[in-house]
């Protein structure tokens, strides 16, 4: 059950196209490559469309007219209950999408939708479900964390689940862990840390071996990015423990300025709205990569994906040394 607008290549292939080229590191390219960008994203009517050119310093005059019917589109699509086809991935990344237009926390539409996001907790099916003796001794099961959001019951197979940031979950339990983190990540960023289950729910998922360096384990990458990008988005307190996650992200990231074992799109997706200044070095190092797989029609995929285009955009402003 892929998420609206989510990408089709994997943990190893997003990211890794061949693109026009350019002068690798050099400030020139990175500006050759924003401006670039804004042309692809010029004539767009989307929220990625609008977003970029907000970080790129151009946004039109119709930006706020289309910003308002893009935020009525996204209210208009979701059910009763608050949720976008009964899907706790699709309802969570509308929500994220809401709170990238401006809808503040107060925002009926966006109430609904993390309301139902929160209704979701320690429901049935969700990862960490149940109890096996090896589940036991890895801590991996809820006598050890609770407050995982259910993407739904046992019942129905969630995996295969692409996110819009690239990553591609073929493993079951991998794909429902990867719902849960996605799901708290708007819903930290929603401001819902005032509640009691979802701040001992991080707190407990942050301290797991869940949480241990994949790199030095046979771990996934991807989802330890996406427990970073949700504790990102936490109370400051809960800040304070990304250091040592973010310390092993930056250690993992190779010469040419990408990861092993994840898409490209996805690790600086996680990491670009991180509020530490490390972000920047990880922008500087990763933007001769982007600048090369950039083509000629300003994206940095072969399909055009938006998503992706917005994620190499804010990394590239990043690296130009004016985060937006």
């Amino acid at each position: 059950m892929p998420a609206p607008g989510a990408g089709s290549a994997g943990r190893a292939g997003a990211g890794k196209t061949t693109g026009k080229g350019g002068a690798m590191g050099e400030s020139g390219s990175v500006r050759e490559a924003l401006e670039s960008a804004a042309e692809f994203f010029a004539p767009r009517a989307t929220r990625a469309a609008v977003l970029a050119r907000r970080l790129v310093g151009r946004s039109r005059a119709e930006d706020a007219n289309l910003t308002e019917h893009l935020v009525r589109e996204l209210r208009r699509r979701s059910r009763i209950d608050g949720s976008i086809g009964g899907s706790l991935v699709a309802t969570a990344w509308a929500a994220w999408e809401l709170m990238d237009l401006g809808c503040e926390t107060e925002c009926a539409g966006l109430v609904r939708m993390i309301g139902y996001v929160l209704a979701q907790q320690d429901r049935p099916g969700h990862f960490g479900e149940g109890c096996t003796p090896d589940r036991h001794e890895a801590r991996e099961c809820h006598h050890f964390v609770t407050g995982f959001l259910s993407a739904g019951g046992q019942d129905f197979e969630l995996a295969p689940l692409s996110l819009p940031t690239g990553a591609t979950f073929e493993r079951e339990d991998e794909a429902r862990l990867a719902a849960s983190c996605f799901a708290l990540r708007s819903v930290l960023r929603a401001g819902e840390d005032r509640r009691e289950a979802v701040r001992s729910h991080l707190s407990a998922l942050l301290a797991s071996p869940l949480a241990a360096d994949p790199w030095a384990t046979d771990r996934n990458p991807d989802l330890f990015l996406l427990m970073l990008g949700a504790a990102g988005q936490g109370p400051i307190e809960t800040r304070a423990e990304l250091g040592p996650m973010l310390d092993t992200v930056v250690g993992a990231q190779q010469r040419d300025g990408t990861w092993t074992g994840t898409s490209t799109f996805h690790a600086l997706g996680m990491l670009a709205r991180l509020p530490d200044e490390r972000v920047q070095h990880v922008a500087t190092r990763a933007a001769p990569h982007l600048c090369a797989i950039q083509r000629p029609s300003g994206a940095f995929d072969p399909t055009d994906n938006e998503e992706w285009a917005l994620i190499a955009t804010r990394t590239l402003v990043l690296a130009a040394g004016t985060p937006g």
